[in-house]
């Protein structure tokens, strides 16, 4: 069982991760967390998921020298291209020692409105729990399977929307990781009352809470309120900004840019949690089809700025 008041602590991070590297190698980082102190006066560090550099295994690299160089904390990348990586080109932990740079979580997405297929969607989502812990990250952001919203009603898959995610968490939970749910635009959980519904029925004790704070704009629903009521459960954050319209990021904007009240949501987490289990992670959705006004490392270098007056370190 999962304790609400999670006793990991985001602190750990490049910093930490360069000593244990020096200590003992990747191994070291399965040792337990053994309280680091930190200088910064603000208790959570900033790490980037990789999709504003594309989503496929080819991006990795890149995106991990950007956000080396820009001096982030920690990444997160998708469960499934983990396991391209290994299949492709060996060792992912080789990837992690070459950019000094841990990975907190992966983002796995499974059924949730099929029963069927749920047996060969667990299988899946082992596998990539399995991969995540050997190379030292500590939570699955989990996300429903997208799908077609038109006519499609939530009250109408209750029971299976309840039944997976719990037992999708409980898989999770017992290889040893702490599961998050993050809610997402054109999936079953998108809209507010949807995020309600599903929060306040589900084991609680497995399956923990990883907003994605643009995601909660774009479906309408009010980030500020959620992160209010949910904060309890709150053990991993996806800080992404929105303004709307065609610009190249499917209508997310780098930090500080949309209409995201991301420094009250911020000053919010500082307040309400002690640490999370996951961390907070930068990110901007990435469109092909339109070009941006800012190339991917501007976009992400703005973001890092922002927060750099909010308090943040960067390395």
């Amino acid at each position: 069982m999962i304790n609400n008041n999670n006793n990991n602590n985001n602190n750990f991070s490049r910093r930490d991760f360069n000593k244990k590297i020096s200590a003992g190698g990747l191994a070291a980082l399965m040792l337990p967390n053994l309280g680091f102190t930190s200088a910064l006066t603000k208790k959570f560090d900033i790490g980037a998921t990789l999709i504003l550099w594309g989503y496929s295994v080819d991006n990795l690299e890149p995106a991990l020298k950007d956000i080396s160089k820009l001096g982030f904390h920690s990444f997160e990348t998708f469960g499934h291209v983990i396991q391209k990586w290994q299949e492709q080109s060996g060792d992912f932990s080789t990837l992690i020692e070459k950019y000094n740079m841990p990975i907190t979580s992966a983002f796995c997405s499974t059924d949730v409105l099929d029963p069927s297929k749920r047996k060969d969607e667990i299988k899946k989502l082992v596998k990539w729990t399995k991969l995540l812990k050997d190379n030292g990250g500590k939570l699955v952001e989990y996300c429903p399977s997208g799908i077609d919203r038109k006519g499609y009603n939530y009250k109408d898959h209750k029971k299976n929307l309840i039944e997976s995610m719990n037992e999708y968490a409980h898989v999770v939970t017992d290889q040893g990781l702490v599961c998050a749910l993050h809610q997402h635009t054109n999936t079953p959980i998108e809209t507010e009352e949807e995020v309600y519904f599903i929060m306040e029925n589900l084991n609680t004790d497995y399956m923990k809470f990883g907003p994605d704070v643009g995601q909660l704009e774009k479906g309408g629903a009010d980030p500020v309120k959620i992160f209010k009521d949910f904060m309890p459960l709150i053990e991993h954050v996806h800080l992404k900004d929105y303004e709307g319209g065609n610009n190249g990021y499917l209508g997310y904007a780098p930090l500080g840019v949309g209409e995201v009240k991301l420094k009250k949501l911020l000053d919010l987490l500082e307040k309400g949690k002690d640490s999370m289990a996951g961390a907070i992670m930068f990110e901007l959705d990435y469109d092909s089809k339109i070009k941006p006004a800012y190339s991917t490392f501007q976009a992400a270098e703005i973001s890092r700025d922002y927060l750099v007056k909010l308090g943040y370190d960067f390395i």
